[in-house]
């Protein structure tokens, strides 16, 4: 970076401060997409049928392929289904959503706001659109910070708004990605989770899976 200064001369110095920010953060980025790799292989290299009825060793061992804990009978749900590996992962993305009963074992939606399906979708689109808010205001403050140069107030308040906008761009995205799996699958799980354990909805048709089919989830990765 002093380098860069160097050649630049003092009024280089906010694009090259911002450029280290952004630097760092596609670099967490990647890293976060690595460890998620290495988590998924690991996880398959300790997969072990045999063990799986071990409620214990099975929410832990999801946890290190979702980085959420999951309660052993809602994997079992999910690794009886066809796409196992997709519905684990759609189930970690709505659990932040969801409130769960321990004591009946049953789900719903943490958030009032989250029981309409019609709400769910325009959040969405109110995120997007925040992304997109934020993600411009980040790119015009970088550019107002660069022209009115290091020396000025005007440069590094505008300098440290790009920073903030595009924090905030960064939060609406991932929050978007979580309402989006909200939308598209949140109330078929809650109907299937809840009807795994309701003798009262499993007999008035709702056919669910058996809790101890479970295969091994390679095929899904």
């Amino acid at each position: 970076m002093k380098e860069l200064i160097e050649i630049g001369g003092t009024g280089f110095v906010i694009p090259a401060v911002l450029s280290v920010l952004v630097l760092y953060i596609a670099r967490g980025l990647f890293g976060m997409h690595g460890r998620r790799s290495q988590a998924r292989k690991e996880f398959l290299e300790l997969w072990n049928d045999a063990r799986a009825s071990d409620d214990l060793w099975l929410e832990v061992s999801v946890r290190h392929l979702v980085g959420t804990y999951l309660p052993a009978h809602i994997v079992r749900l999910a690794l009886a289904g066809p796409d196992k590996a997709q519905s684990l992962f759609d189930l970690a993305e709505l659990w932040l959503l969801l409130r769960y009963d321990r004591d009946a074992r049953t789900v719903a939606w943490l958030h009032a706001r989250h029981h309409d399906p019609a709400r769910r979708s325009r959040r969405r689109w109110l995120l997007f659109t925040a992304y997109f808010i934020c993600a411009m205001g980040a790119y015009f403050s970088a550019v107002v910070a660069a022209n009115a140069g290091p020396a000025t107030a005007r440069g590094w308040t505008f300098g440290v708004l790009a920073v903030i906008f595009a924090f905030n761009a960064l939060l609406a995205l991932m929050r978007g990605d979580t309402i989006k799996v909200a939308v598209a699958v949140g109330d078929e799980w809650i109907r299937r989770i809840n009807a795994s354990v309701a003798p009262s909805a499993t007999a008035s048709g709702d056919a669910t899976p058996n809790e101890s089919d479970v295969h091994t989830p390679t095929a899904s990765l």
